[in-house]
């Protein structure tokens, strides 16, 4: 023990000075070398490992808070387009409706110019009347003229066959 507490003391004393050299203390050699300096140790502060807790902790949330905002938007973007599919779905519906709604308003418009009006209708009746009062007497003269030639027809088959 001896021997390390004088070869430490030799050190220290020879620090600046580099050579080795074997000291003689009763039997014993003890080699002596001088120590490499060494560095200086940092301690660790609280402030420096603040700093650096601090520094890596924003760092993570920012990375975090990127990739949750990444996903937020890719799930907000799916969210309108799907609604805008939607949209566009349900406008072709509404436009289909709305050339239907002409269609129909087209023929109607049609059918309302090619009918008759009321007073249109009545002249027709009027005018239908006048026609059958004037055609029903001629009718009754052709009926009667018709059945009496069918009685004179018969009356000549009568006299035919009695004839015979």
């Amino acid at each position: 023990m001896f021997s390390r507490v004088l070869s430490r003391a030799v050190a220290v004393r020879t620090v600046g000075r580099r050579f080795e050299s074997t000291l003689k203390v009763g039997d014993t050699t003890v080699a002596s070398r001088p120590a490499a300096p060494k560095p200086k140790k940092r301690p660790i502060g609280g402030f420096r490992g603040g700093v650096v807790g601090f520094l890596l902790g924003v760092t993570s949330a920012g990375a975090l808070g990127f990739v949750y905002l990444i996903d937020e938007y890719q799930k907000a973007t799916s969210l309108v387009l799907g609604s805008v599919a939607e949209l566009e779905k349900s406008s072709l519906q509404v436009k289909n409706h709305v050339q239907k709604i002409e269609a129909v308003e087209r023929t109607l418009e049609q059918l309302k110019r090619n009918t008759p009006t009321v007073q249109q209708l009545q002249q027709a009746r009027a005018d239908w009347r006048k026609q059958n009062d004037i055609l029903t007497p001629d009718h009754l003269e052709l009926k009667a003229h018709v059945w009496e030639l069918e009685q004179d027809v018969e009356s000549v088959l009568k006299r035919s066959k009695s004839a015979k």
